[in-house]
C-alpha cells in the first residue's frame, strides 16, 4: 500500500506537469455558422506602408517598420487597402509615447495600430493586426485626427447629422488609460445610431520565446463578482457565447501580457468571443463587446467612458492598479501558497539583486521547513523495507485467513514503530508545495529577463545549453539510487526511471523552474546521504 501510494504522489507529480506544459493546448471549434449570425464589424482598411522622412525621429521609424510588418499579415479585406491607396502615411497613423510603450493609432478607424513595450529582453509588439486594430467599433463614417497632444489622442467622425469622438488619454505610467467616446446629434432632426460593437482584438502577441505557446494561451476572458467572495472570480469566454454574469474587467490574457477594460459604464453588455483568421489561417480569438442604438434629439449627445491596460501582467503592479487585475495572473489551484512564493521571490531579489540568487534562497529556506517530514518519510520508508520479509511470510502464513492476517500485519506495524502511510504522507503534504512553486516561477514576469549567472540570461527561457537539467537529472537519479527501494520489481522499474522521465520534461522549462528544481534535488541528494548514514 505505501508503494503505492508513493508511485501515486511521483506519477500524480509527472502527470501535473506534464499537462501543464505539453497538453493545454485546446483544439478550437470552427465558427462559421456562428459567425454569420453575429453582426459583423464595418470595414476597416490597413494601414498603408509608412514612408520614413529624412527628418523622422527613432520612434517614426521604429513604429513605421512595425506597422509594416504588421500590415503584412493583414489579409483579411484586400479591398481596404484600395480604398487607401495613394494615401499618405502620415494620413493614415499618427504616434504617441507613454512609459515603456510605443503607440501608433490608425486614423480612419481610430483604433490602436500597435503598441510596442519595451520589455527587459526586447521591445515586444502586442499587436498582431495593425489595420483593424485594437478599441476598432463599427460605428459609422471615417475618423480623422483632431488632437495629438502625446498622451492625449481625440479623432473625428462626421456620419451625416452624427458627429462621432473617440479621445484616448495614455497613462505616463502605463498604468489605467482612458478611452471615451461620444455620439452627437448635430442635425435638427433625430438621428438613429445603429447597434454597434467594440473590439479588442484580433490576438494578443508576446515575447518572442513564447510565441510558439500563445496559441494555445491566448484567452477572452472576464470577471464578475461572486457572492462570499472578496476578489472578482475570473472566467474565460468560450466559443461565441456571451458572458453569464455582469463584469468587472474584461480582455484578452496570455501568459504574460493582458489587455483589458475596466470601470465602464457601458450598461449590462455581455462581451462574446469571436475566433477570427490571422497570418497563416490560425483562428485567434477578439473579444467583442456589443452596444445597443440609440435615438438621438437634435443636439443629443451620448458618451461611453472605460478604462483599459494594455501591457505585462506584473502582479504586484496589477494589483496596485486595482480593478482585480491581479485575477489574471494564474496561481493554480494551490494560489495562496503560490502568491507567498511570488512575494518571497521579490523580497529576496531586493536583498540579492538576483532572481537566481532568490530562487535558491527561497528553495533552501522550502527544503529547511519539509526537513523534519523528508526525515520521516526516509525513516519509514527503511523501516518498512526491514520489515518486507516479516510480512510476506505473514502474508503466506494466512492467506486462507485475512483477517488474522490483517491483525498480525497490524501487530508487525506496532512492535517496530511505523504504519503503511508513515512515508507517504509527508511525501503528500510537500506536494502542493512543489505544485504552487511550479505555477508561480512557470508564470512570474519578473523572470522574463532577469539574468543569473554566465549563460543563463533570462530565467523565463529554457537553458540554451541544457546544463541546468542535465545535472539536475543526474542528481536525480543518484538520489534514486540512494532512496530505498519498493520490493516490487516493476515499482522499482518505474521509480528508476522518473531521473529521466523529469530530464526530459525540464529540457525545455524556463530555466529559473529548473534551477528550483535542481536545488531541491541536490538537497535531497545530500539528506538521503545523511540519512543512510546515520541509519546504518
Amino acid at each position: 500500500m505505501q508503494k503505492n501510494l508513493i508511485l501515486a504522489v511521483v506519477l500524480s507529480s509527472v502527470v501535473y506537469i506534464g499537462w501543464y506544459s505539453f497538453m493545454e493546448k485546446k483544439i478550437q471549434p470552427q465558427k462559421a455558422q456562428q459567425e454569420q449570425a453575429q453582426p459583423q464589424p464595418a470595414a476597416q482598411p490597413p494601414a498603408a506602408q509608412p514612408a520614413t522622412p529624412a527628418a523622422s525621429s527613432d520612434l517614426l521609424k521604429e513604429a513605421q517598420a512595425l506597422l509594416k510588418e504588421a500590415n503584412a499579415l493583414d489579409t483579411s479585406a484586400p479591398e481596404k487597402t484600395a480604398k487607401y491607396s495613394g494615401v499618405p502615411a502620415e494620413k493614415l497613423t499618427t504616434f504617441a509615447e507613454a512609459g515603456k510603450a510605443r503607440y501608433a493609432f490608425f486614423i480612419p478607424n481610430a483604433s490602436l495600430a500597435s503598441v510596442v513595450y519595451q520589455g527587459p529582453v526586447a521591445p515586444v509588439e502586442l499587436i498582431p493586426v495593425s489595420g483593424q486594430g485594437f478599441f476598432n467599433t463599427t460605428l459609422p463614417g471615417d475618423f480623422k485626427l483632431k488632437t495629438n497632444t502625446g498622451k492625449t489622442l481625440e479623432f473625428v467622425a462626421q456620419q451625416g447629422g452624427l458627429r462621432i469622438t473617440k479621445k484616448f488619454v495614455l497613462d505616463a505610467d502605463n498604468g489605467m488609460n482612458f478611452l471615451e467616446i461620444e455620439a452627437v446629434n448635430t442635425s435638427a432632426a433625430h438621428q438613429a445610431l445603429a447597434p454597434w460593437e467594440l473590439r479588442l482584438g484580433p490576438g494578443l502577441d508576446t515575447v518572442k520565446s513564447e510565441m510558439k505557446e500563445n496559441e494555445s494561451e491566448l484567452k477572452a476572458v472576464y470577471t464578475y463578482k461572486q457572492e462570499g467572495r472578496k476578489h472578482p472570480t475570473l472566467k474565460e469566454i468560450e466559443d461565441d457565447e456571451p458572458a453569464d454574469q455582469d463584469w468587472v474587467w474584461t480582455g484578452l490574457n496570455n501568459r504574460y501580457f493582458l489587455t483589458a477594460l475596466a470601470d465602464a459604464n457601458f450598461g449590462n453588455t455581455r462581451p462574446f468571443r469571436r475566433d477570427e483568421t490571422v497570418g497563416d489561417k490560425k483562428e485567434v480569438p477578439s473579444l467583442i463587446i456589443p452596444m445597443p442604438g440609440a435615438h438621438l434629439a437634435p443636439g443629443q449627445k451620448i458618451s461611453w467612458t472605460s478604462r483599459f491596460y494594455i501591457g505585462p501582467k506584473d502582479y504586484e503592479g496589477l494589483k496596485a492598479l486595482g480593478y482585480g487585475l491581479d485575477r489574471a495572473v494564474d496561481f493554480g489551484f494551490f494560489a495562496p501558497i503560490a502568491k507567498l512564493a511570488n512575494s518571497s521571490l521579490a523580497y529576496f531579489y531586493k536583498l540579492t539583486g538576483n532572481y537566481g540568487v532568490a530562487i535558491i534562497i527561497l528553495s533552501v529556506l522550502i527544503q529547511l521547513l519539509l526537513t523534519p517530514l523528508s526525515y520521516k518519510s526516509y525513516k519509514a520508508m527503511a523501516v518498512m523495507k526491514k520489515i518486507q520479509p516479516e510480512m510476506q511470510a505473514i502474508q503466506k502464513r494466512y492467506k486462507e485467513d485475512p483477517k488474522r492476517m490483517n491483525q498480525e500485519v497490524m501487530d508487525l506495524y506496532k512492535r517496530h514503530g511505523t504504519n503503511p502511510l508513515g512515508g507517504c504522507l509527508p511525501m503528500l503534504l510537500q506536494i502542493p508545495v512543489f505544485f504552487a512553486l511550479f505555477t508561480a516561477l512557470k508564470n512570474s514576469w519578473s523572470l522574463h529577463g532577469a539574468n543569473f549567472v554566465f549563460w543563463i540570461k533570462d530565467l523565463s527561457a529554457k537553458d540554451p545549453y541544457y546544463v541546468l537539467p542535465l545535472i539536475m537529472g543526474g542528481i536525480m537519479f543518484l538520489q534514486q539510487h540512494l532512496s530505498p527501494q519498493t520490493s516490487d520489481p516493476a515499482q522499482a522499474a518505474m521509480m528508476k526511471w522518473m531521473p529521466v522521465i523529469f530530464t526530459f520534461m525540464f529540457l525545455t522549462f524556463p530555466s529559473g523552474l529548473v534551477l528550483y528544481w535542481l536545488i531541491n534535488s541536490t538537497w535531497g541528494f545530500a539528506q538521503s546521504m545523511y540519512l543512510q548514514k546515520k541509519m546504518a
